[in-house]
């Protein structure tokens, strides 16, 4: 069964080959260069990429021994145990290595300000490249700045996705600061850095959901039992209106007790995920205060199905099938439930219709507007 679900609500897919990573900024010093001008960097600048991409590791290294007996630096050993010359070199050309080589095009970069105040999630947007004499040049051009320009040649550009405060950060996520290194590699946090980016998405066979729900101390055990017991209701009927195969039990379930009210679902994309997908756009649509409706057509010779957003379409490959309107059951249970609980879901049915661009804030960001039952009473 195939279904035009995540593009109608422009769900981000994400790529399972996409990599994670967190590069630090000496103590926070270019924290604001690299946010400023969306580029990160790297030390070690006598090892070129003209050299990397010439010489062998061994040539490599016995260069790097050279310099490295003749500075101060204090570099961080990765995961060797002795702090020798040679691990040190063997820790320099690792994270130049991975720098200019592993890191690629649409990988996830981890960027903390001082004490990891601020941290900023970007996606890598170009090769490695080298940029000479940026300091002398960035200084001419703005005599009286504040910024600390990064004085490193080999950089990747960026393109800033989000920006979260360290009491915001997942407590899981937060574990993987605990290294110190100039460059590590993240990808075991993978899932905690994506539902941090996004609301909702799509990765592998999954649709991912994160709500978050409740006050300041979190969800009560009644609480959390009402709140599953009418998406389990909610997500049965818009099954049975969709004639989508459905058991709850496919709905993976995971909560953060370190994270009050954040609640994340998984389901499969091809069953369970649709409905996961049509629940948040229910809960967005009531919290936002919307009167859209979501409409489909079955081909009953293919099952695919056709999703539309206050819009007269014909069915999919040509076939002119009946349309029909979801109605969202249990909608005074759910709307007196997102009032009492404060859910809060993204904001994105909005833009979709208006025509705006669908920004990464939009997407990951929870929404804080309450509405009433009376200003849904239009909602399908």
């Amino acid at each position: 069964m195939n279904t035009n679900i995540l593009e109608l609500l422009k769900i981000p897919v994400i790529s399972t080959d996409r990599h994670y990573w967190i590069i630090r900024t000496n103590s926070g010093d270019y924290y604001d260069d690299f946010i400023l001008h969306q580029y990160i960097s790297i030390a070690w600048d006598y090892v070129t990429i003209a050299l990397l991409n010439n010489s062998s590791e061994e040539e490599i290294k016995r260069i790097i021994s050279v310099y490295a007996k003749n500075t101060n630096e204090s570099v961080d050993l990765d995961d060797e145990i002795d702090d020798t010359p040679k691990a040190k070199v063997t820790a320099i050309y690792n994270k130049i290595h991975r720098f200019v080589f592993e890191i690629a095009k649409g990988d996830i970069v981890l960027i903390p300000s001082q004490n990891s105040d601020l941290i900023t999630i970007a996606e890598v947007t170009s090769d490695a490249y080298e940029t000479l004499n940026y300091v002398e040049m960035y200084l001419k051009d703005n005599p009286n700045t504040e910024i600390t320009p990064c004085p490193y040649y080999k950089r990747r550009k960026i393109n800033t996705l989000k920006t979260i405060k360290k009491g915001e950060m997942d407590i899981y996520l937060a574990k993987g600061f605990n290294s110190q290194h100039a460059l590590s590699n993240m990808d075991d946090y993978s899932t905690y850095i994506d539902r941090t980016i996004y609301g909702i998405y799509s990765k592998g066979n999954d649709v991912h959901a994160t709500l978050h729900a409740g006050h300041p101390n979190g969800l009560t055990l009644k609480e959390l039992v009402l709140l599953s017991t009418e998406l389990e209701q909610t997500a049965a009927s818009l099954a049975k209106q969709c004639d989508i195969p459905f058991d709850s039990s496919e709905i993976e379930v995971k909560l953060n007790i370190h994270s009050p009210g954040l609640i994340e679902l998984i389901g499969l994309i091809t069953g369970s995920g649709i409905i996961l997908s049509l629940i948040m756009f229910s809960l967005n649509n009531l919290i936002n205060g919307g009167n859209l409706s979501i409409s489909f057509k079955t081909d009953h010779d293919t099952g695919d199905i056709d999703f539309s957003v206050n819009s007269e379409s014909s069915g999919l490959k040509g076939h002119d099938e009946k349309k029909q309107e979801l109605e969202l059951q249990k909608k005074t249970e759910l709307i007196k439930l997102i009032n009492e609980l404060d859910i809060k879901s993204p904001e994105i049915i909005s833009s979709i219709l208006n025509g705006q661009e669908i920004t990464s804030e939009m997407i990951s960001e929870a929404q804080s507007k309450k509405i009433s039952s009376s200003e849904s009473e239009d909602f399908m």
